[in-house]
This record gives structure tokens, C-alpha cells and sequence, in this order.
């Protein structure tokens, strides 16, 4: 199976993008991840909107 169909970018808010997938035990995750090339940041959540408010309040430190 490719990475294709179990991950789905759902989002985007400036350099962030926000996506989500089923974990091992079948139940949906979703992360935050900034997009910029030597940033790095991403982080794990349970629900769309936590990580939705992580998105918005990440202020990338390479930009």
C-alpha cells in the first residue's frame, strides 16, 4: 500500500499543512507539519482542530 492512500493533506494555513491518517489501531491522527525545508517542526494531535490551532499559531523561525 503507498503512502498515497493512508495519508491526506486536508489543509494549508501559510507554510503549514495539516493532514491526516489512520494510526496502527485504526483510529484517524492528525499533524501539523511546517513545510519549510530547514524548519522541521511537525507535530501529532487527536482531533483536526488542535491541530488546526497548532497550524495557525506556528511562526516559522526560517521565514
Amino acid at each position: 500500500m503507498g503512502l498515497y492512500t493512508i495519508w491526506n493533506e486536508m489543509h494549508r494555513v501559510g507554510t503549514t499543512a495539516i493532514g491526516g491518517g489512520q494510526d496502527r489501531n485504526g483510529h484517524m491522527k492528525y499533524v501539523a507539519a511546517c513545510e519549510s525545508e530547514d524548519c522541521g517542526w511537525s507535530s501529532a494531535y487527536d482531533s483536526y482542530d488542535a491541530a488546526m490551532i497548532a497550524a495557525r499559531g506556528h511562526v516559522c523561525p526560517v521565514r
